[in-house]
C-alpha cells in the first residue's frame, strides 16, 4: 500500500462538496505523486450535506441517496487507478457511538458490505473511526469488541477475503490497542488473514494539533517512532503478525499560520513516513481536510506548499535554521 492521503472534510463533514468533481482532481494530484492509498472518511447516520447516508436508529442505508451515489463514483474512480488502494470508514457516527449500538452498526456494516461485494478487493473496510463518546471519554474496551464483531461477522458474511482494519477505543492511539484488543476472540480468533490494524498518529498533540502553540517544538525521534514500535509489538504477539495501517498523521499548522513556511514542520513530514513507517513496512495515509492540516488547496487544485515534498524523506528548507521564524 506503501504513502497514502486522506479524502478529508468531505464525505465525513461539510468542509467540501461530496461530489466526484471536487474529488477528482485531489486523487489524481496524489496519485501522480506516487501515492497509492486513499483514504475516505465517511458519515453515515449523522447529517451531512442536508442528510444521512443511513437510518440512524437503524443502520439501513438510503440507496437512493445523492450522496452516496456520489461516494460510489469516487470510490470506483479510485479503484480504476491502477494499485490504489481505497479505505471507508464509519466516520463521525455521534448517536452510535454514545448509545454503543452494536445493532446500529451491524446492519450499516452489513448494508456497505452488500453494495460494494463486487469490487476489487483493493476497497478495505475500517469498521468505525475513533470510537469515543461525545464527552471524549474512551469507550468500553468490551463493548467496542463486541460491537466490531457483529459488524466483521456482518462483512465477513458478503465476502470472507475483504480486508478489515480494526483500532483503539478512544482516539485511535497506539496505547490503546493492547487494552482494546487483549485477544482477537471476536475478529476471527486470530484465524483470519484479511485483518489489517490501525492506528492515528498526532504524537505529541503540542506539536501536530491543531491550534496549539507554536510551531518551534522540540520534538524528538523518538516521538515519531515511539507509537509505532508500540502498534508494532502488539502486531507481533497479539496480532499474530498483522499488518499496521498509520490511518491519519499530520500537523494542524494552517490553524494558526496562513502559509506554510517552517523548517521543523518540514522535518516532521521529512522524518515521518520515509525514515520510520516505510522501514516498518506501515503505510500511511497523511491527514489531509484541505483546511487546518492543509496539503492540497481545493480551491486553487494544487498543493500549497513543499509538504508534499517532505513526505518523500527531504525537501527544500527556508535557510538552514530548524526553528526558523516562521516556526514562532
Amino acid at each position: 500500500m506503501g504513502k497514502g492521503f486522506n479524502l478529508g472534510q468531505m464525505f465525513d463533514a461539510g468542509q467540501h462538496p461530496p461530489t466526484l468533481e471536487a474529488a477528482r482532481g485531489k486523487i489524481d494530484a496524489y496519485y501522480d505523486r506516487g501515492f497509492r492509498v486513499v483514504r475516505i472518511p465517511v458519515t453515515w447516520t449523522e447529517v451531512v450535506d442536508g442528510g444521512t447516508l443511513a437510518d440512524p436508529d437503524t443502520g439501513a442505508i438510503d440507496r437512493d441517496a445523492e450522496r452516496l451515489a456520489a461516494l460510489t463514483a469516487v470510490i470506483d474512480y479510485a479503484l480504476a487507478k491502477p494499485g490504489l488502494y481505497v479505505v471507508i470508514n464509519a466516520h463521525h457516527e455521534t448517536r452510535l457511538k454514545d448509545g454503543m449500538r452494536a445493532d446500529v452498526l451491524e446492519r450499516l456494516w452489513s448494508d456497505i458490505a452488500s453494495l460494494y461485494r463486487d469490487r476489487d478487493h483493493r476497497l478495505v473496510f475500517e469498521i468505525l473511526n475513533e470510537p469515543h463518546f461525545s464527552n471524549h471519554d474512551a469507550m468500553p474496551a468490551d463493548r467496542l469488541r463486541e460491537m466490531t464483531g457483529r459488524a466483521y461477522r456482518r462483512i465477513r458474511a458478503n465476502d470472507p477475503e475483504r480486508v478489515i482494519l480494526i483500532g483503539g477505543n478512544q482516539w485511535f492511539g497506539a496505547d490503546e490497542m493492547a487494552k482494546t484488543w487483549p485477544d482477537l476472540e471476536e475478529v476471527g480468533g486470530g484465524r483470519d488473514p484479511y485483518l489489517m490494524a490501525t492506528f492515528h498518529h498526532y504524537n505529541p498533540w503540542t506539536f501536530n494539533g491543531d491550534n496549539q502553540g507554536d510551531y518551534a517544538d522540540p520534538w524528538t525521534e523518538a516521538d515519531i517512532h515511539g507509537p509505532m514500535q508500540v502498534m508494532a509489538e502488539w502486531a507481533g504477539s497479539t496480532g499474530q503478525g498483522m499488518p499496521v495501517f498509520i490511518g491519519e498523521w499530520g500537523v494542524g499548522w494552517h490553524s494558526r499560520l496562513a502559509a506554510m513556511d517552517c523548517n521543523n514542520i518540514r522535518l516532521w513530514y521529512a522524518r515521518f513516513n520515509a525514515h520510520h513507517a516505510a522501514p516498518l513496512g506501515m503505510p500511511t495515509a497523511v491527514w489531509d481536510d484541505g483546511g487546518w492540516f492543509q496539503l492540497y488547496d481545493h480551491e486553487k487544485e494544487a498543493f500549497s506548499s513543499n509538504l508534499i515534498d517532505c513526505i518523500d524523506g527531504q525537501c527544500r528548507w527556508t535557510g538552514s535554521d530548524r526553528f526558523n521564524a516562521d516556526c514562532a
